[in-house]
Order: C-alpha cells, then sequence, then structure tokens
C-alpha cells in the first residue's frame, strides 16, 4: 500500500466534500435566509435537530488531518509537491478561520438572536453570510485543486516503472 497516495486520495475526497456542501449551502440554504422574519422562523423550525454545523464539525477537521497527514507523508519526495499540500492545509485552516470569525457571529443573529430585529437587519445579516461564503467556497475549491495537483503528480511518481509519465510517453 503506498500511504503518499492514499494519504492524498482522502485528503482529496474530503476537501471535495466540503466544497461541495459550501457550494450547497450557497445555492439552498443561503437563498433561504433571505425575507426575515418568517424565513428564519422556517429555517429555525428546520434545523430542530441538527443542523450543518454538526457537519462540518467533523468534515472540517477530518479534512485538516488528512490534509495534514498527506504533507507529513509526501514531505521528502517532491518539494513542490510538499508546497501544494502545505498551501491547501493552510487554506483550509484559513476557511475554518472564516468561519470562526466571520460566521459564527452571523449564525448568532440568524439562527438563535432575537427576530425583533428590524427585517432589513436581518436581511443584510442573511446577505453577508451568503458573501462570506463565497470566500469560504473560493478558498476550499483552490485547495482543492492544489491536492488534486499533488495526487496527480504523487500517482504519476509511484506509479509501477513501465506506467510512470515521462515526457517521451505524452510526445506520443
Amino acid at each position: 500500500m503506498n500511504l503518499r497516495l492514499v494519504s492524498t486520495t482522502i485528503a482529496v475526497a474530503l476537501s471535495v466534500m466540503l466544497l461541495g456542501t459550501g457550494i450547497y449551502e450557497s445555492v439552498v440554504v443561503a437563498p433561504n435566509l433571505q425575507g426575515a422574519p418568517s424565513s428564519l422562523e422556517y429555517a429555525r423550525g428546520f434545523y430542530h435537530a441538527t443542523n450543518p454545523g454538526m457537519f462540518f464539525r467533523v468534515l472540517a477537521p477530518g479534512t485538516q488531518f488528512f490534509l495534514l497527514l498527506a504533507l507529513v507523508c509526501n514531505w521528502a519526495p517532491i518539494p513542490l509537491t510538499r508546497w501544494r499540500l502545505a498551501g491547501a492545509l493552510a487554506l483550509a485552516l484559513l476557511g475554518d478561520l472564516v468561519t470562526f470569525k466571520f460566521h459564527y457571529p452571523r449564525n448568532t443573529i440568524l439562527f438563535s438572536g432575537s427576530l425583533t430585529l428590524p427585517a432589513a437587519d436581518l436581511d443584510r445579516v442573511a446577505r453577508e453570510w451568503a458573501l462570506g461564503n463565497y470566500v469560504r467556497i473560493a478558498l476550499i475549491f483552490t485547495a482543492v485543486v492544489l491536492v488534486m495537483v499533488s495526487m496527480i503528480r504523487i500517482a504519476r511518481d509511484t506509479a509501477p516503472g513501465e506506467h510512470r509519465y515521462s515526457s517521451s510517453a505524452g510526445a506520443r
């Protein structure tokens, strides 16, 4: 078993899941937060048993763990791959920083704050949340690209001799 490739493949899979759920939130969840206060009453009712945060609290650290593992497993062989994986990990961590510093305060207003605030203020907070989510999506998308490029490079470097990528084979 090739731990270099397996750890990176799992990191790619988790990163893509994180990206997909971020996109889902922008396409499905964010538009439904507009039209406060009734939209927020419905959202609060819908999220009575669990909420997206429960999923992200498992997925985000899991993604970061496997990005770190991929980085450790691929530290020595290829410096450029090392820096791509380090960049992907940094972007994933930055995505969480955006979540904690930007989204959590807005989540508090939207999902547990008073609904007696002016509707325009609640809608503004919902729009800010949606725009901030685009930032997270951009960060995670860039991380996904970095990890995928790394995985392709690792797969090429660890393939059996006759299956390795070479410049002469690519010219055919």
